[in-house]
């Protein structure tokens, strides 16, 4: 073989040099043929190792074989160190989560950098470095956190073997087992072991559990009786697929179980464990296996436990939020979750809100053990298989309302119940803290609209619309809609049309019909038409409502013939002269009246238009000219009802005449109708027609009286009658009756003027307010004066004001008044008079009985000072007493007026360092009285200043001249801080010679009390210490004992108050020191007994911060011991006095005297049945007496146990524990119950053994107790 034997590669050796050896001579061939030996190979020189695989401690300072061995070494010394460190886990329950942490470090190092030293034969791969890592790691976390290895108490056991040492009272390392392993102390053994019966419930209360939303775990309850699990299994149905899962508790949560029952075994409660089991799943759980500490099956009840999605609901989107009146809501309701199901919804109404619910909602051919009788059986039976009823299911809920009410409507689901009792509630933006609104998938909101109306107006059948042909008109449409009219009232109508020419003989539609659509764009918006025939109205749409054609809904729509106009003429005889004097001319017209019939006169050259308006088919007009000469007629147009300006052509619309009229006299009025006052005298001017010199006469007609004057050789062409005074009121006539000329015809007359005298002369008086001449009204304002006036109007009333004191004479005013109900506008108060008055021509009287109006002022507001306790008036102002910042302070203000009030009034604020600032306040009162806060949040002095106040009538821009001004000192509050916040203080509880105090300065005004706060960090309510006065501003601050509690507590000061009575308080969480009070520091046994025995741990608690320096004697010698932590312990080797002296610890620098002495005493013995293991088979209801001897000191107490009888491949449990007194050495016991019995524990009258301490590996001998 050319290559070494076996897996492993040569070991690398560094070349050294060997003697030459002499070249052995060439030796001649051999001739026999006798086989001879392989000559060995002579070893070769290894290859030289390259430079970057060589090891990092180069092999010729330490070879590869010994850098092995120290690798090796110091993995075992650290793993050493490991198994050191789990026992003091194990023994002295420290602190496992650092101890994984510094083990895991280690690990990381050790294992990570050993392939790095490149040793040969321990240059491991990556992968592996890893995956030893991660073992080494979770063997880390076994024993760090002591998870119960299987082989934990043969390793404890083994490691007792070598190394079983403690300190004992000597201070030296004693072995322990050489004083507990005596087995002459007690011989024989008995076991007792007593099991409670322990029980387990799944949610016993059968509570509902949903998941879903905000609930993410479902925490159901698990109640354990009387018995600490070891393992737990829960069953999970699955309510999709009906498949099982189990589930086991974790170690985490079985550890919490376990220290739950010992803390309520400690505080001596009611041993039920509730456990809190958090399911992140929905199914069926109930209890599987469970079994307790010893591995035995705990008695269970398995009901169901439902855990199903929470409900749900939504509400679907419609297609359009937009409804009409009567409309059906169309809403859908979605709801998910265990049927049946329940929902409650709201429905609001333009705000009017009302709540509705649906229960039992389940879909179709549903069917649910809960519905029947047998739910309770359901939910207790674990047999149940099929619960696919459990699932979570959507039941769809349709929501058709009719919707009569216009406006606002929203549907919202407020509640969502399952089967189960799960609720789900949705809070409203008001009922949420926050104010945040549903989401948007709760909530729909309608809008529902009136729906509108049309009907026709002014046109039916009977009152068709008439239109001229070619035109159009607007189809008369009254669009209107009911309640409020929205902004948009655009709207689409729609109608049917027939032409005329193709209407029935019942004047209905005919086979030609057609249908038109207009859109409307507002409610004004009318569709026109031009087509002769029957208009239908059919629908109208608004929006998406379709809206009511309502009666009358047809029109008629006709076109009228044009007009025409036929004439036909005479001449008119001077019945004196025998020549023509004018035409008559008969008008004959075709059309619709009224008519319009315009004319074009042309007289001497002379043009000017004319019109005439006929109301009927036929006019007879007569043609007579004022003046001789050629005339002309042209009719130029004529109008209708329909046509207007239609033109006329063609000579028959032409007359011609030539006349020389008779003698006339005219009325110069336009009217013919004229006024006058009582007694005014009337002239009237006269038009003269004909050749001078005329005669003319005429008549006065009065009240059936006529009187008839006459005037002769008048020249001119014009005279004027004057009348007499008309003294009498009515209506006169002045009557023209005949009047002639040069030629002698006398021509008789129709012209007259009817002239209207007033009865009365005008009159005015002033009218009543309120039954009353008097009125009130706001000072500046103008107030109308009603007035009552006759005649004709409009009025010149002058009026004077008798209280007017701007000059010597009554000033004289002048108002023309267009209503003879009309005011009279004054702004100033006083006694106002009519002094006289005209209408629109006649001068008046004043009424003397009411000619007089009273105009006053209602009171301006007044603002006073209620003068109360704590307020004086000094030199127009008012002073209110001082106080404190931030305290309370007011004062009341009287007011006169007219309620309400309103109030405008300034702050001005000036502090002590003398900077002022200003601010604005007001406030309204609607009684004569108010109460005003005053500002005290700073300090300094506040002037209120106060402005007119304003009333019902009066604002606060009207001054009044004497302004409210109230004054008040706000005293700064004292403030307190300590010299060094947040510094620590040690005390002792005990007297020592110094101690620190705690440093305080305090800011006002001397002298000052305070009120400390101490708070314990174990109590939730906080001690208070008051000090006594305070004559500075430092202070330092020495709280008695008493106040104080062991441990830290934090010191803050509640409150301080100062000279000026001033208080302040400081917020919470506010500076503070740290007081911690060491019980200087305490030592205190963990057994009150005095008398202990040889072997057993004298145990004590050390109260304070670790390390502890302990001082004691024992058998007279003094000596010194230190405990890192709060326990102190050792063993008694030997029997003497054990006196502790004095203890101190780190954080105190407290050094306390004690006296703390035990006795030790040697071990008492005992044999049960002469020292030898019996076994005695007994029927039931058989006896055997048991013998027990004892050696110690009477009386004895000792303890034996019975326990069940070992068997092959089980080990034996304790089933009873007894405890019992002998004042001899001997005492005889019969027991008759099957087991084992066994002496545990011996007591005489100073010590006690007992074997338990031994086989469980207690840290000492326990005295045992009655």
């Amino acid at each position: 073989m050319n290559g070494p034997i076996g897996a492993f590669p040569q070991t690398p050796v560094i070349g050294r040099k060997r003697p030459a050896m002499p070249t052995p001579p060439p030796e001649p061939p051999a001739t026999n043929n006798t086989p001879t030996l392989p000559v060995a190979p002579r070893e070769r020189a290894p290859a030289a190792t390259p430079r970057n695989g060589a090891p990092v401690i180069p092999l010729n300072v330490l070879d590869a074989p010994s850098q092995r061995l120290y690798a090796c070494g110091i993995y075992f010394a650290l793993f050493a160190w490991k198994i050191y460190d789990w026992v003091q886990v194990v023994e002295e329950d420290t602190e496992s989560f650092w101890l994984f942490l510094k083990w895991v470090a280690i690990d990381l190092v050790f294992l990570f950098g050993l392939p790095e030293l490149r040793i040969p034969w321990l240059e491991l791969s990556q992968p592996f470095v890893v995956a030893a890592f991660f073992c080494h790691a979770i063997f880390d976390w076994m024993l760090m956190f002591n998870m119960g290895l299987p082989w934990q108490t043969w390793i404890l056991g083994l490691i007792k073997v070598f190394y079983d040492r403690e300190l004992a009272i000597s201070e030296n390392s004693v072995k322990l087992s050489n004083i507990l392993h005596n087995d002459t102390l007690i011989m024989g053994r008995q076991i007792i072991n007593i099991l409670p019966e322990g029980s387990v419930v799944l949610n016993p209360e059968v509570l509902p559990f949903c998941l879903g939303g905000e609930n993410k775990l479902a925490q159901i309850p698990i109640f354990f009786n009387e018995t600490v699990p070891a393992e737990v299994e829960l069953i999970r149905t699955d309510l999709e697929s009906n498949q099982h899962e189990v589930i086991k508790l974790t170690r985490s949560q079985l550890r919490e179980i376990e220290r739950q029952a010992k803390r309520l075994a400690h505080e001596g409660a009611n041993t039920v464990v509730q456990f809190l089991y958090p399911a992140k799943k929905p199914g069926a759980y109930r209890l599987g296996k469970v079994l307790d500490e010893y591995k035995l099956e705990v008695q269970r009840k398995t009901p169901l436990t439902f855990v199903v999605p929470c409900p749900r609901a939504s509400v679907g989107s419609p297609v359009s939020s937009d409804r009409c009146v009567g409309d059906l809501s169309d809403l859908s309701l979605q709801v998910e979750g265990t049927p049946p199901l329940k929902i409650v919804y709201s429905r609001t109404i333009n705000g009017k809100d009302k709540s509705f619910h649906f229960q039992s909602l389940q879909p179709e051919e549903f069917s649910s053990p809960l519905l029947s009788s047998t739910r309770s059986t359901i939910l207790t039976d674990p047999k149940e298989e099929d619960i696919s009823w459990a699932r979570s299911q959507q039941v769809p809920l349709g929501l058709n309302e009719s919707m009569k009410d216009s406006g606002d409507w929203q549907y919202s689901v407020d509640e969502v119940h399952d089967a189960f009792g799960n609720i789900v509630k949705y809070a409203s933006s008001v009922e949420d803290p926050e104010g945040r609104p549903k989401p948007k998938h709760l909530v729909q909101n309608l809008v529902v609209k009136e729906r509108p109306r049309v009907h026709l107006e002014g046109c039916d059948i009977r009152h068709p619309l008439k239109v001229a042909k070619g035109g159009s008109k607007r189809l008369p449409i009254i669009y209107s809609i009911s309640g409020k009219v929205p902004d948009n009232t655009a709207h689409t109508l729609s109608w049917v049309f027939s032409p005329i020419d193709t209407l029935t003989e019942n004047g209905d539609h005919g086979d030609v019909v057609s249908t038109h659509n207009y859109k409307a764009k507002n409610a004004r918006d009318r569709p026109e038409i031009t087509a002769p025939g029957l208009y239908t109205l059919k629908s109208v749409t608004s929006g998406s409502c379709e809206g009511e054609v309502q009666e009358p809904s047809s029109c008629l729509l006709l076109n009228p013939l044009e007009p025409k106009l036929t004439l036909r003429t005479e001449e008119i005889p001077d019945t004196c002269a025998g020549n023509s004097i004018g035409l008559r001319v008969d008008l004959d017209l075709i059309g619709t009246p009224p008519f319009v019939v315009r004319s074009d006169v042309y007289s001497n050259g002379q043009r000017r238009s004319e019109r005439v308006d006929v109301n009927g088919l036929r006019y007879q007009m007569d043609l007579i000219p004022r003046v001789a000469g050629h005339h002309k007629y042209v009719f130029t147009h004529i109008s209708d009802d329909i046509y207007k300006g239609q033109k006329l052509a063609g000579d028959e619309y032409t007359l011609e005449q030539d006349v020389k009229p008779a003698a006339a006299a005219i009325i110069q009025h336009s009217t013919g109708k004229t006024d006058a006052c009582l007694g005014d005298e009337m002239a009237v001017d006269i038009l003269l027609l004909g050749d001078p010199p005329f005669n003319l006469e005429w008549e006065v007609i009065h009240d059936g009286k006529r009187k008839q004057q006459k005037a002769k050789d008048i020249q001119g062409s014009t005279y004027q009658i004057k009348t007499n005074a008309l003294t009498q009121g009515g209506e006169y006539t002045l009557a023209l009756t005949s009047v002639q000329d040069k030629r002698g015809c006398r021509n008789f007359l129709r012209e007259e003027l009817k002239i209207s005298v007033r009865r009365q002369s005008p009159r005015g008086a002033f009218g009543h307010i309120k039954n009353k001449r008097t009125v009130k009204d706001v000072e500046g304002s103008t107030v109308k004066l009603p007035l009552r006036l006759t005649g004709e109007g409009p009025w010149k009333v002058s009026y004077v004001n008798h209280q007017d004191t701007s000059s010597d004479k009554l000033k004289v005013m002048q108002k023309t008044v267009k209503n003879d109900n009309g005011f009279l506008d004054v702004q100033a108060r006083g006694v106002y008079e009519i002094t006289d008055i005209w209408d629109n021509q006649c001068h008046g009287v004043a009424d003397p009985k009411a000619s007089t109006f009273e105009v006053d002022w209602y009171p301006r507001p007044e603002l006073s000072m209620v003068l109360a306790h704590g307020v004086r008036e000094v030199a127009d102002q008012y002073i209110v007493d001082d106080v404190c910042e931030g305290d309370a302070s007011g004062f009341e203000v009287d007011l006169k007026g007219t309620p309400p009030y309103h109030v405008d009034y300034e702050i001005r604020h000036k502090n002590v360092q003398g900077s002022e600032s200003l601010s604005r306040k007001d406030f309204d009162a609607a009684l004569g009285k108010a109460s005003i806060q005053m500002d005290t949040a700073r300090a300094g002095l506040y002037t209120y200043k106060f402005s007119s106040p304003a009333d019902f009538f009066y604002n606060n821009n009207d001054r009044q001249s004497k302004l409210l001004i109230v004054k008040q000192t706000v005293n700064r509050k004292p403030a307190v801080s300590f010299v060094k916040p947040g510094q620590t203080f040690k005390y002792c509880k005990s007297d020592q010679s110094r101690e620190d105090k705690i440093s305080i300065t305090l800011t006002g005004i001397p002298p000052f009390s305070l009120e400390v706060e101490i708070k314990h960090q174990s109590s939730p309510v906080p001690e208070i210490y008051r000090s006594p006065i305070i004559n500075s501003n430092s202070y330092e601050i020495e709280i008695p004992k008493h106040q104080l509690r062991l441990g830290t507590q934090h010191v803050r000061i509640r409150s301080v108050k100062d000279g000026s009575g001033c208080r302040s308080v400081t917020d919470i969480g506010g500076p503070s020191v740290q007081v911690h009070l060491y019980d200087a520091p305490t030592i205190y046994p963990l057994e009150t007994r005095t008398d202990y025995c040889v072997g057993e741990r004298i145990s004590y608690t050390l109260s304070g911060t670790p390390p502890f320096e302990v001082w004691y004697t024992f058998d007279g010698v003094e000596r010194k011991a230190k405990s890192p932590t709060t326990n102190f312990r050792r063993i008694a080797e030997s029997p003497g006095e054990f006196t502790i002296t004095t203890i101190s610890d780190k954080a105190s620098e407290c050094r306390a005297p004690v006296n703390i002495a035990k006795h030790i005493h040697p071990m008492p013995s005992v044999r049960i049945s002469k020292g030898k293991n019996v076994q005695v088979d007994i029927h039931e209801g058989g006896e055997v007496e048991i013998l027990f001897e004892f050696w110690g000191t009477p009386p004895f107490e000792f303890t034996y146990t019975r326990s069940t009888n070992a068997k092959k491949g089980q080990k034996s449990h304790i089933l009873e524990t007894r405890h019992d007194v002998s004042h001899e050495h001997s005492k005889v016991i019969r027991a008759s119950q099957e087991g084992t019995y066994e002496v545990v524990a011996i007591k005489d009258m100073y010590c006690a053994f007992s074997t338990q301490q031994v086989e469980r590996k207690e840290k000492g001998q326990k005295l045992l107790r009655k």
